[in-house]
């Protein structure tokens, strides 16, 4: 699929380029074909003027330099592409070039076939070769005057210009090909990694949703073994039981909630409210269970700090953070959740001393699904983590972890505080 995936957006460049290419090397070469016809156009018209003035056939500001004797007459080559004739009301050739104007043989042929054009000034083909002409009458002489100039020059000129654009074509085509080759495997890079995501992520679901129903499955084989046992004799499986589907119930929340942040379709509420009473009121719902575990679980939230956002997902922030750091403090050990202004943010640390995180961990433990106990006696799901940066980041905040294995964890969280405090 990325091969195919790969092909389609190099055919796509290059073809595009190639279009891109084809047009500007046609336009050049017809601008500078219309060019040189323009060029001559306005050449001849300039000697037809010269010669039916009377003058040397020469146009006049020629005329003017050979006239001086410091300045030579134009040399020889100059009237290389370019001639003239008179012919009478006949079309028979009365007065020939001079000898300076070029005589391209058969000129009888090519008069009359040019007499015969409808156009007074045109191009007309003459074995092979092109030639543009001019002819006008000359009423006083009872006959026409014809300028031609051989254009072979001008197409060989053309032709090279051809050749050079059609070099130039295959190697901008060839660098085309390599540049879209690199960009495409440079644009397919978070395509794999968004898929390879997807399949890691619905891997690790379905691992996670397998496990809570293997234990649900297995207790209720248990309390059907024995139907004629009472409830409260099955309390015990029936408890399990209950546990397992809290947990799922959690896991599945936290999957939905996942899914909607990688569809866009996660919103945030906006609006502003007390951070420090938020995080107070968070911390208070988990001292009931901290009290049962023997832990101490501390906060200290001295002022008002007013924050603007989704209060709720702010709060799920604090307690993914404190129920982490209770799955990771020993029984009578202590939690401290600190919120402090430093200038502009609002710091929230939360603070364990439980066993610590492995320093070669500390840059995954945002990852979805990722615990750092792989036996997963800790509990919980291992998306926590990842919901709660999300939540950070969309929030223009930052949350970050520093541990000392066997000592401490710190979270830290920082957020902008609401303009005008």
């Amino acid at each position: 699929m990325f091969q195919q995936l790969r092909f389609k957006l190099i055919l796509i460049n290059v073809a595009i380029i190639f279009l891109i290419f084809v047009g500007l090397n046609t336009g050049t070469y017809y601008f500078i074909q219309s060019d040189m016809i323009h060029r001559a156009e306005i050449g001849s018209h300039k000697l037809m003027e010269d010669i039916k003035s009377g003058g040397n056939n020469l146009p006049p500001f020629l005329a003017s330099r050979a006239a001086s004797p410091s300045m030579p007459p134009p040399p020889p080559e100059f009237f290389r592409h370019v001639f003239y004739v008179k012919t009478d009301s006949a079309g028979n050739i009365t007065t020939k070039p001079p000898d300076r104007f070029s005589e391209p043989e058969h000129i009888e042929q090519l008069v009359q076939k040019i007499l015969n054009q409808a156009e007074q000034e045109g191009t007309v083909a003459f074995e092979e070769t092109s030639y543009f002409y001019l002819k006008s009458s000359l009423p006083s002489q009872n006959g026409s005057v014809i300028i031609m100039e051989d254009l072979a020059h001008a197409k060989h000129m053309l032709n090279q210009l051809l050749t050079a654009l059609s070099i130039a074509g295959v190697l901008c085509l060839a660098l085309a090909f390599f540049s879209s080759a690199y960009m495409a495997d440079k644009a397919m890079q978070p395509i794999k990694h968004a898929l390879q995501q997807q399949k890691d992520f619905l891997s690790d679901a379905s691992h996670e949703l397998r496990t809570p129903l293997a234990v649900m499955q297995t207790n209720l084989d248990i309390v059907l073994d024995s139907p004629q046992e009472l409830v409260a004799d099955q309390q015990k499986w029936l408890n399990n039981i209950q546990e397992e589907t809290i947990q799922m119930t959690k896991l599945i929340n936290s999957l939905l909630f996942l899914a909607r942040v990688d569809s866009h379709e996660q919103r945030l509420e906006q609006q502003v409210f007390d951070l420090s009473l938020a995080i107070i009121q968070t911390v208070e719902s988990f001292k009931p269970l901290a009290l049962t575990k023997g832990i101490l679980l501390q906060v200290i939230a001295d002022q008002p700090l007013p924050v603007k956002g989704d209060e709720d997902k702010i709060k799920q922030v604090a307690g993914i953070l404190v129920d982490n750091a209770m799955r990771h403090s020993p029984n009578t050990g202590k939690i401290i959740v600190e919120l402090r202004k430093n200038n502009r943010i609002a710091s929230l640390t939360v603070t364990d001393y439980g066993e610590g995180i492995p320093p070669e961990y500390l840059n995954k433990i945002f990852n979805r699904f990722f615990q750092v106990d792989p036996s997963r006696s800790k509990g919980g799901t291992g998306l926590g983590l990842a919901i709660a940066k999300w939540i950070v980041d969309s929030h223009g905040g930052s949350i970050q972890a520093d541990s000392t294995l066997g000592l401490q964890t710190t979270f830290t969280v920082r957020l902008p505080l609401h303009k005008g405090v």
